[in-house]
């Protein structure tokens, strides 16, 4: 049963990885509108949502319940492992990811002004008005940026693969499941969906750091390796110090599902574009119906598969 485990963690490392790493390499060859960037990230947040209350968090309740000897000590040790779970994510958000280091005001408006210039220059060439061989592409432009802004190019790097290795630490625990792989599946299906906008948004940010695509392809690589190696690495050292006990798995579970909560709550992510209040990537009723779907879709594929409860 466990080297069945260790296959199947293996197996999803290997395609939610190359999965990532392609996503990423998108803004480097063609453009993605912002509308499907926002429907896409919709979607993962529903799931994100659906995953944690839906699955891994009722999944660690009934572990936890199973293996405590203690009846009267269930809510606290529940509600501890959540909590640790959200303030982790909570703490790698304030110290490590990039939302916690806003540019410099004078960097600010240098970028945004080679923005102004990018955003000038496709008008122009929409009208007709610029002369052959006269326009540059997004990323030349983007080069004639400050060196300074390259400062946010590793904070943004470093902040996205903690979060990318938080991710594989839920889906390597939700793979000591043994008695089936549905709840391994269903949270390996929330992560990809959510990896791919994070991949897109972090080429397309560091692109804006000025990095050349050659290192903005090593970072890549580093972020999409980290939620493999992490999911494949949890999964070993619980399998080996866990005994399959269900309260080893299942503390583990409430505190992924404390960091899916996280992040689909409070964490604003970077795939999603900064406009103006009157500005609109996707209506109002779209975003409603993408969440709920992304809300109820983990819940109805684990009823599909089963649990073995």
């Amino acid at each position: 049963m466990a080297s069945s485990g260790f296959l199947r963690i293996t197996s999803m490392s290997l395609v939610m990885g190359a999965a990532s790493f392609g996503a990423g390499l998108v803004p480097l060859s063609l453009s993605m509108t912002k509308s499907h960037l926002a429907k896409l990230s919709t979607l993962s947040t529903g799931l994100l949502i659906g995953a944690a209350l839906g699955v891994i968090i009722p999944e660690g309740v009934a572990r936890t319940i199973a293996g405590d000897p203690e009846p009267e000590s269930y809510s606290r040790k529940i509600a501890l492992c959540i909590l640790l779970g959200f303030a982790f994510m909570f703490l790698v958000e304030e110290y490590i990811s990039p939302h916690a280091r806003p540019l410099p005001l004078e960097i600010r408006h240098e970028v945004e002004d080679v923005h102004f210039d990018i955003a000038l220059d496709e008008l122009e060439r929409e009208e007709g008005m610029t002369l052959p061989g006269s326009h540059a592409s997004t990323w030349q432009m983007l080069r004639r940026a400050p060196s300074s802004s390259l400062q946010r190019a590793y904070p943004l790097s470093l902040g996205l693969t903690v979060h990318a290795l938080v991710d594989g630490y839920a889906l390597g625990v939700s793979s000591l499941e043994t008695r089936s792989g549905a709840l391994s599946f269903v949270v390996f299906l929330a992560i990809i969906i959510h990896k791919a906008p994070t991949a897109l948004a972090l080429t397309s940010s560091l692109l804006e750091t000025s990095l050349s695509p050659s290192e903005c392809k090593r970072h890549l690589l580093i972020f999409s390796l980290a939620t493999p190696v992490s999911a494949i690495l949890s999964y070993i050292l619980y399998t080996h110090t866990g005994d399959g006990n269900n309260l080893s798995v299942g503390t583990p579970l409430l505190f992924s599902g404390g960091t899916f909560l996280y992040v689909a709550t409070v964490v604003k992510s970077p795939s999603e574009p900064t406009l103006s209040p009157t500005q609109e990537t996707i209506t109002k009723t779209s975003r409603t119906l993408l969440l709920l779907l992304g809300m109820f879709f983990p819940f109805i594929i684990s009823a599909m598969l089963g649990h073995g409860h």
